[in-house]
């Protein structure tokens, strides 16, 4: 192992200095926030969903031994019809303006060789928090076509790093080069409405200024759709999305 593994934590030694500053302050614009209002969604399935394949570890014993059966790619996550881990988000209709950019990170953990959200969402310029929870070498391999990439090494129990996005992108791929399975995805945007669907397949989008937008979904099995919403002051649009599983 050690003729590969070497090589590895090389490239990640010279790739550590491709994490991205923080992004410089940004004035916020003002609107009512008591004519504020909700989108409110739900993602769904048609169509015969296929089932999800199951993770080898092959000779990664380290990854195998914290498991008790078999594990799930994670890739198509569906109860009742109903679809977990997409991405919701405003793709059009908030103009110019610009958002304050959250400053809690967003935590992602390495645990069980998995990445633990598989999906999560981010603002551009907000930390990405990245976690090793497992005793053994990770790394953090970004590859964002819009934004400069990064190749972190994560080489113990317990180290984190922090990365931010430049740039809005949906998706971003992120994965550990050591372990091949271990796949994740981040959704980038230059604003605050967006959510990642639950086991329920639902998602709300809260604090949304009155007016006209494209919602999209983006889910990395069954694909993309938008749609269109109207908020009204104090109000709830109702967004509702349709995917087809691929035959």
């Amino acid at each position: 192992m050690r003729s590969w593994v070497a090589p590895v934590c090389l490239a990640l030694v010279a790739a550590c200095g491709a994490e991205a500053p923080p992004s410089a302050a940004r004035t916020p614009t003002p609107f009512d926030r008591a004519t504020a209002g909700t989108i409110t969604g739900e993602v769904r399935v048609e169509g015969a969903v296929p089932a999800m394949a199951e993770i080898r570890f092959g000779a990664f014993g380290e990854c195998a031994s914290q498991h008790p059966g078999p594990v799930p790619l994670g890739d198509l996550v569906v109860h009742d019809g109903k679809v977990a881990n997409a991405f919701a988000y405003v793709k059009d209709g908030l103009g110019d303006r610009v958002f304050a950019v959250r400053a809690e990170p967003v935590v992602i953990d390495q645990a069980g060789c998995l990445y633990a959200p598989r999906l999560a969402g981010a603002q551009v310029g907000q930390a990405v928090r990245f976690v090793n929870g497992d005793p053994l070498l990770h790394n953090v391999h970004g590859t964002p076509a819009a934004s400069p990439g990064w190749n972190v090494s994560l080489g113990r129990q317990g180290a984190v790093r922090e990365i931010r996005v430049d740039r809005p992108e949906v998706p971003v791929s992120v994965r550990c080069d050591l372990h091949p399975w271990m796949q994740g995805w981040l959704g980038v945007v230059d604003h605050p409405y967006f959510a990642v669907t639950g086991t329920d397949g639902r998602f709300a989008l809260n604090d949304v200024p009155p007016g006209d937008y494209t919602v999209a979904v983006w889910h990395e099995r069954l694909g993309t759709q938008e749609t269109r919403v109207s908020v009204p002051s104090r109000g709830t649009a109702a967004a509702r999305f349709t995917l087809t599983a691929a035959r």
